[in-house]
């Protein structure tokens, strides 16, 4: 029989408590839910490596190994280099001159906040940017065997500690306050959500650490400003009909946010996000993008909007994001789509339709044997790679009419386009706006509530 611990049992009372006791008090658009004798601050299991044979760390303070029932195996002190590896279901850890086998263990630090260093931890897995670095961490690690093989890596710690490691890692530790702010909020509410419907849930998790939820880093990315931002914000959710809002964002929206329902069909029950979508501007524009001769117009246009580098000073990173540019061979793009369905030589890319930001929703890739028509949005974007930077592009080609040489593909933005333009975001504070404005220009269907 299973024995659950004290805890792990708040946990798995939450999602319960919360259904149950999900009541406003009325006095104002902020009121605050009406949980506080029940639920504090919450644990989150972040997961931070999914399948490895081998991982190498060092501790910065002092930290224990121990079995995953809480029996003390060794004393690790401060700089101790620790070397585990997996075979046939059991983790061997060698460290201080020890050798020791286990099924599976823990490891805690010996004071308040201690730090550990994971050597080569993987992120970005399946994108352009895939790489690894060293990061270190605080919190509380288990490590079991992963159910595809190998070791995954487990860090459970209180929420706020957890948000301190996303909101750098998602926006920049550079960024004004008001910005890191709003990403603060919009980060505790994605998490939040997580907690209460399990919508990133693993076996021994909550999250996890990078795109496919948010990105978390540890410590390596925290500054002083980052940290006053979600210190600052402590408790503070998106609430939209009585529920978290799954608060999402992207690095830059080319001037026009997306519905929710053109990206994600499978989410699209999530109405916090229904005929939210707008220019990122104080004023309204005439384009209606869900036209190709408008949407042609508005990308060679300069237009007024918050995240175009020519009108407001946005962040270095974010420069190339606003409008791009890629071109294509014939060939490329025959195999790039031959890799889904041969279709022949690509012969013309046509939109067959697009959402209020220009996104592509559905496309059709004509060749000379048949088509490939396919969708929604980030699946048109990985039919290349590296992926596009967005769907709201169009494409027109060199060559021939009938059997084109080139194809230029145009387009404006990076990413989904849904809820937060981060780009934006920043230069909204750096203009003066709060993050409580910053968040209603985004999330209008949502209201900001204090949880814990």
């Amino acid at each position: 029989m299973m024995l659950i611990s004290k805890r792990w049992s708040f946990l798995f009372l939450f999602p319960l408590i919360l259904a149950a006791s999900f009541i406003f008090k009325a006095n104002g658009s902020e009121g605050t839910i009406a949980l506080d004798d029940i639920i504090s601050e919450p644990n989150i299991r972040v997961l931070l490596i999914k399948s490895t044979n081998q991982l190498d760390m060092v501790t910065q303070t002092a930290w224990v190994l121990q079995t995953m029932g809480g029996e003390k195996v060794m004393d690790l002190p401060e700089k101790t280099p620790i070397k585990l590896s997996e075979k046939n279901g059991i983790i061997t850890v060698e460290a201080g001159g020890k050798k020791v086998q286990l099924p599976e263990l823990v490891l805690e630090a010996a004071t308040p906040h201690g730090v550990i260093e994971i050597k080569k931890v993987p992120y970005g897995v399946g994108w352009w940017w895939e790489n690894a670095e060293d990061r270190t961490y605080e919190g509380r690690l288990e490590i079991r065997i992963s159910h595809k093989g190998g070791m995954e890596v487990v860090d459970e710690m209180k929420m706020e500690d957890y948000l301190a490691g996303v909101v750098p890692s998602e926006i920049g530790s550079t960024s004004p306050q008001e910005a890191l702010r709003a990403q603060a909020v919009a980060a505790r509410s994605e998490a939040l959500m997580a907690l209460v419907t399990g919508k990133y849930a693993g076996p021994n998790n909550d999250i996890g650490s990078d795109v496919e939820s948010q990105a978390f880093t540890g410590n390596v990315k925290r500054t002083p400003a980052s940290d006053e931002a979600v210190s600052a914000t402590r408790g503070l959710a998106l609430i939209h009909e009585d529920n978290f809002l799954a608060a999402y964002y992207a690095s830059c929206c080319g001037g026009h946010t997306e519905d929710i329902r053109n990206v994600w069909p499978s989410r699209s029950e999530e109405k916090g996000y229904w005929n939210t979508a707008i220019f990122d501007s104080e004023k309204k524009h005439k384009y209606d993008l869900t036209k190709e001769d408008d949407l042609r117009l508005w990308l060679k246009e300069d237009p007024d909007v918050y995240c175009n580098p020519n009108k407001h000073k946005v962040p270095a990173w974010a420069s190339k994001n606003f409008r791009w540019e890629r071109v294509f061979t014939a060939d490329e793009v025959t195999t790039s789509v031959a890799a889904k369905k041969d279709v022949g030589r690509i012969i013309a890319v046509k939109a067959i339709k697009r959402g209020p930001s220009g996104r592509m929703i559905e496309v059709e890739f004509i060749g000379e044997k048949g088509v490939y028509k396919t969708g929604p949005e980030l699946t048109i974007r990985q039919i290349f790679d590296p992926p596009l930077k967005s769907a709201a592009f169009v494409v027109d080609t060199e060559g021939p009419s009938n059997r084109p040489e080139k194809f230029i593909f145009r387009g404006g933005g990076w990413g989904h386009g849904v809820g937060m333009c981060q780009t934006g975001a920043i230069v909204m504070a750096i203009e003066g706006k709060t993050f409580r404005e910053i968040l209603a220009h985004y999330y209008p269907a949502a209201k900001i509530k204090s949880i814990y």
